[in-house]
């Protein structure tokens, strides 16, 4: 499906992941651009009542680089409908019949289809001009964003499934005293977490089919998290870039400039001279028995494929010791 246009690096799976850690220290390297989850870019910063912040510390709407942006996007797209890709973004990306109309999509393009997958490429592409970077990262996690990207000829497609033990993302998605800018925070019951863990992970694995096996990987967070030098060096391999050395002590050994990331936590805010990449296992202390034996009922099939255990403590496996799912690696 992929092409030899743009060249993104698309990072999915569920939330709760430390996905945008790993975004940030992939960003490092001076060839990769990072856009945080994108996705959620025309309703953060063109939408007329949000005006959240980009990691540089302005708003999106003071943004100079988000706004020549938005003045690239209207020349590429033809038109400064933001309104118009807001209408069709979710009816693919987030909706429960995005699947149907993705895959009906994958055989017979329809016009709503083809304007959708325009407005996408036309951000990556914006991004790329202003930014002046040979790669592009989109954490945007949702599979089905990732899906229609690997339908685009123009875009030359890099798959990550990064996977988390889901019973830190519970824990994570439970914890008390969590805040979520602009909302309150409302724990997650464990059955939902459950639940959506298995299916981002399952729709992730599937999408992973629809790239060659050359430009797909798969990453544990815990792995990530104790050797990221490691994480990083097989990212680099997979795209054809030397990424070792990034990372020393945990610490980010090439700071870059500025960043202009939209969506993820509050990490993206964190100068990348003071970041710290630590792993979190604090669900190991404060993850109650029951939620623990309720995710291993329901979910445990799925996490072992992954390569976790049940009595887990320690993550030291290697990741090419997972067993294949669904035919990817």
């Amino acid at each position: 499906m992929a092409g030899s246009g743009l060249k993104v690096i698309y990072v999915m799976g569920a939330g709760h992941i430390g996905s945008t850690v790993l975004d940030v220290a992939m960003s490092s390297h001076p060839r990769l651009e990072s856009l945080g989850e994108v996705s959620k870019f025309h309703g953060f910063g063109w939408h007329l009542h949000e005006n959240r912040h980009c990691a540089c510390g302005t708003t999106v709407h003071d943004c100079p680089f988000w706004t020549a942006v938005r003045h690239r996007w209207s020349e590429l797209t033809g038109s400064d409908d933001a309104a118009r890709y807001m209408t069709l973004q979710p009816r693919h990306e987030r909706t429960a019949a995005g699947w149907r109309r993705l895959v009906r999509n994958r055989f017979s393009r329809t016009p709503d289809f083809l304007e959708y997958q325009r407005g996408t490429e036309a951000i990556y592409r914006a991004v790329q001009e202003i930014g002046g970077s040979e790669y592009l990262v989109d954490s945007s996690l949702t599979p089905k964003r990732a899906y229609a990207q690997a339908m685009n000829p123009n875009i030359d497609l890099y798959l990550i499934h990064l996977v988390r033990d889901g019973r830190g993302v519970m824990w994570s998605l439970m914890k008390p005293n969590k805040k979520i800018p602009g909302r309150p925070y409302v724990p997650a019951p464990p059955k939902r977490t459950t639940k959506y863990w298995i299916s981002a992970n399952l729709q992730s694995a599937w999408v992973m089919r629809s790239v060659d096996e050359k430009k797909r990987l798969r990453i544990r967070y815990e792995d990530f998290a104790l050797d990221p030098s490691r994480t990083l060096e097989r990212i680099g391999t997979l795209i054809g870039e030397d990424m070792s050395g990034l990372v020393e002590n945990g610490r980010l050994t090439t700071p870059s400039s500025t960043r202009h990331t939209v969506g993820g936590n509050r990490v993206r805010f964190i100068k990348d001279e003071d970041l710290q990449i630590r792993a979190d296992f604090s669900w190991l202390d404060n993850l109650a028995d029951e939620h623990r034996r309720l995710f291993w009922r329901r979910a445990g099939w799925l996490a072992r494929r992954f390569g976790y255990l049940r009595d887990q403590r320690q993550y030291g496996s290697s990741p090419s010791e997972d067993r294949a799912l669904l035919g990817s690696r």
